[in-house]
Formats: C-alpha cells, sequence, structure tokens
C-alpha cells in the first residue's frame, strides 16, 4: 500500500488494515520506524495510530513489538518505559548486536517492562534476525 509523503501515520495505518482486510490478509504489519521517545508529540501519534487500528480492526494490534538498538545501554530502559506507558508492548526486538554491544541491555530492558524478548537482530541480511533463545544468550554473552 503507498501513501503520500507526509500523509498522517495512523490515516496510513488505518488504510493498510483496510487493504489487509479487503484482500483476506492474515497478517498486516505496520512499522511506526523513527519514534523518538523524547518527544510527547511523535508518541501521541503513536497512541493515535494504536487507536485506529484498534477502532478498525477491534482486539488489535495483536502484538507490538518494541525495537530497541543494542548499541544505546541503559537508555534503551527509559526508552522501552516511554514506549511501554504510550502503547502495550508484547514483546522486544533488539538489534545490531553484531558489532561491540554485548546485549546486556537485553536482560534490564526485560526486567523493566516483563515482557518477552522476541527476536535479536546480529545483522543486516535477512537471516541476521534471530528467534531469542534464552540458554543461548546467557551462554554467549558471560563467553567473553
Amino acid at each position: 500500500m503507498g501513501a503520500s509523503p507526509g500523509a498522517d501515520p495512523a490515516s496510513v495505518a488505518y488504510g493498510a488494515i483496510e487493504a489487509a482486510i479487503t484482500r483476506g490478509c492474515d497478517v498486516a504489519i505496520i512499522d511506526t520506524a523513527g519514534r523518538l521517545h523524547t518527544s510527547d508529540a511523535l508518541m501521541d501519534e503513536l497512541r493515535k495510530v494504536a487507536r485506529v487500528i484498534e477502532k478498525k480492526l477491534p482486539g488489535a494490534p495483536h502484538e507490538s513489538l518494541l525495537v530497541l538498538d543494542g548499541t544505546i545501554g541503559q537508555n534503551a530502559v527509559n526508552q522501552a518505559r516511554t514506549f511501554a506507558a504510550a502503547v502495550p508492548v508484547t514483546g522486544l526486538v533488539v538489534t545490531k548486536l553484531d558489532g561491540t554491544a554485548r546485549g546486556g541491555v537485553v536482560v534490564a530492558v526485560h526486567e523493566a517492562l516483563d515482557v518477552p524478548v522476541k527476536f535479536l537482530g546480529v545483522g543486516e541480511g535477512v537471516g541476521d534476525l534471530l528467534e531469542f533463545d534464552a540458554r543461548e544468550f546467557a551462554t554467549e554473552l558471560f563467553a567473553g
């Protein structure tokens, strides 16, 4: 689904849900990237997107993943709390764990929000988004 540059994000989300329903799709992905947790206006816009989605499809969004940059350290906890206060977060995706980031922030954010970590990003390729495995993650985290 295409949208005009500068279109209201909530109207774009509404149109995407409408198109998914019309086409009989089982899944619609709404990407709200670029939301700075320090901007009240952007957090208000995010709340509006969630309200519009729920209004168009009651019970939606069924999954709301917060994607965090694993290199930002403890700031990720503040960012996660702000997002979770704005919209329900059902899971975490932590990216950029292929470089110097060790991923310790994964534990801190999980504890702060009490939601599961679903995926880890360890590169830029299609196969670099890995399903989170707590045992494997702990082994890697403490392995040197």
